[in-house]
């Protein structure tokens, strides 16, 4: 008999599990759409910071990254496990999102600005523990057989929450101006603080679950990843894990290199090689591609469950590789809209089957979080790397079109190529999956009849079933 989702908080442990793990994707919603859009605005409006003080925040996070993921699994192992690993550092971002009042209700003060950025970036610099911890905590949960629905259903709440959040603090601002006084920027502050507990709360419900056992290897090679960081980067091109971890970054780093000036294309002006938008039009294209993921999430997970993450990867990679054409060949809004909800259809499918790949890593937690530590610190690399690249060329290539915009677009098509050569030729699949293993679980996803006729139906979109 068929359980609803919202009853799965009183079946066992493994639907408790997940039932809270996915309830907590909504809640943290709140503090994700304050942090991503209103710190730049609470530094540059409310506190008058210069503009090298924005650029700290993506600077130090990323130095943190580099420093602590390669000792990830010792970290966690050292604050009690997995579990008080993800909860203990949520406890000091929710001081630090209450410790940023301070300056918001003092703004002249000398050490507004320093504690604004010291708060904001030990945010950040929580997520470098939280993110792995997580994910081998949770990952004990989730059966592989439906890893790609749950990831996306998990993903699709989330973006939905966070769109809801994202209105409310919009409406807030518009309300409360950040520039008239101090109330605007609190209320944000303290939403995003609920929300930060809210999750914790579901955290805390989630339980913590024994290892299964595992017959086969999760991968079709099962070559293991060396201890260290840098074993793991002399191994890179010999396992599974680093082979994944290569061809991702490889590729997010040639997005870098344009992925900081979308927006800023988008509303300069004409004159400055821009397409001038105006506020309702920048707002349309800037949000269409979240819809669409949002939208498409329940059939790229199902995908990924039945065709496997490589081969979902593979065709989303090829998407994203050929979006910047539009960009550069059109200043069409209409042709840019199309272009965005493609992009969303690639980045959800993307998104899901990355998700995938990181809970299979390894079938043991603790390694399972280390993996994802080497994985984030060369990413981190290779995404500083093409930010810094795009950032340095931007005004001395010379125009495409009258625009220096269409040039780096284009720049960027080109260095993703490497990457997606990589995905095609060096990217390892999962083991086949037994018939009966997790059906239960994946046939109470709300949706799973449409979606698994809808995919049939695209099946062949894809070279063939996980392999």
């Amino acid at each position: 008999m068929r359980v609803p989702f919202w009853q799965w908080r009183h079946g066992g442990p493994v639907r408790r599990g997940l039932f809270y793990a996915m309830l907590e994707g909504g809640v943290v919603g709140g503090m994700f759409a304050a942090i991503e859009v209103w710190m730049v605005p609470l530094l540059q409006t409310r506190l008058g910071a210069a503009a090298f003080v924005i650029g700290l925040l993506t600077i130090i996070p990323q130095i943190g990254m580099f420093a602590i993921s390669p000792a990830i699994r010792t970290l966690i192992r050292r604050l009690g496990g997995a579990k008080r690993a993800t909860i203990r550092p949520s406890w000091i971002q929710v001081a630090a999102l209450l410790l940023l009042l301070l300056p918001v209700h003092d703004p002249g003060a000398a050490w507004a600005v320093p504690l604004a950025v010291a708060m904001i970036c030990l945010i950040g610099l929580c997520f470098v523990v939280v993110g792995p911890a997580w994910v081998g905590w949770t990952s004990t949960l989730v059966p592989r057989s439906i890893s790609g629905s749950y990831q996306a259903r998990r993903m699709r709440m989330f973006n939905v929450t966070k769109l809801l959040f994202a209105g409310l603090f919009a409406w807030i601002a518009h309300e409360l101006p950040l520039d008239a006084g101090p109330w605007g920027m609190s209320a944000i502050l303290v939403v995003a603080t609920i929300s930060r507990l809210a999750s914790i709360w579901c955290l805390s419900r989630q339980p913590e679950m024994p290892e299964r056992p595992r017959l086969a290897p999760l991968s079709a090679r099962s070559a293991e990843a060396a201890t260290g960081l840098g074993g793991f980067l002399r191994t890179m091109m010999r396992t599974d894990a680093g082979r994944w971890t290569l061809v991702w970054s490889t590729f997010v780093g040639g997005v870098m290199v344009a992925g900081p000036f979308f927006a800023s294309y988008m509303i300069a002006p004409p004159e400055e090689g821009g397409l001038g938008l105006r506020d309702f039009d920048y707002t349309l294209l800037l949000y269409t591609s979240v819809v669409v993921r949002i939208l498409f999430y329940p059939l790229v997970g199902r995908m990924v469950d039945l065709y496997g993450p490589r081969a979902v990867l593979r065709i989303s990679m090829a998407l994203i590789l050929l979006l910047p054409v539009a960009w550069a060949l059109s200043t069409s809004l209409w042709v840019l809209l199309l272009n965005e909800v493609v992009a969303g259809l690639a980045w959800a499918g993307a998104e899901v089957a990355i998700g995938a790949l990181l809970f299979t890593t390894h079938s043991d937690a603790d390694r399972r979080a280390e993996l994802v530590g080497y994985f984030n610190t060369v990413a981190a690399a290779c995404i500083v790397a093409g930010t810094v690249i795009g950032t340095t060329l931007i005004d001395l290539v010379p125009p495409i079109a009258g625009s220096r915009y269409h040039t780096i677009f284009l720049l960027s098509l080109v260095l993703r190529l490497p990457g997606l050569y990589l995905a095609l030729r060096w990217l390892p699949g999962l083991r086949s999956i037994s018939p009966g293993e997790g059906n239960s679980l994946v046939r109470t996803l709300p949706g799973v009849e449409l979606v698994s006729a809808f995919g049939r139906g695209l099946a062949t979109l894809f070279r063939r079933p996980i392999d």
